[in-house]
């Protein structure tokens, strides 16, 4: 799917870091099994022309489970985001995991 549409990038990072609480829970829930967890989870996700959150696929680094990552891609879905200018975004996504 090509990226035809604009929404800035602060716009985006502002609507992830509201919700930041639904992707540390992710990790957290992993956490506890594996106190030293860290890593990276890259999001991939497509903004729809209403906003919505589309085709999400998430990409743990070495080290970090896939349910982790599964559960983060699964949290993308109830991102919301203003409408795009001009159609869909294509969006890659980089959280850092660490403890504390």
């Amino acid at each position: 799917m090509n990226s035809s549409g604009r929404l800035p990038p602060e716009t985006v990072q502002r609507v992830v870091q509201q919700n930041f609480g639904r992707f540390r829970l992710c990790y957290e829930n992993d956490l506890r099994a594996q106190p030293s967890l860290n890593g990276r989870v890259t999001l991939r996700f497509v903004i729809g022309r209403d906003g919505s959150v589309g085709s999400v696929a998430a990409s743990p680094e070495a080290g970090v489970p896939n349910t982790t990552a599964a559960c983060m891609a699964k949290a993308a879905y109830g991102l919301s985001f203003p409408a795009p200018e001009g159609g869909v975004v294509n969006v890659v996504y980089p959280i850092m995991l660490q403890p504390g």
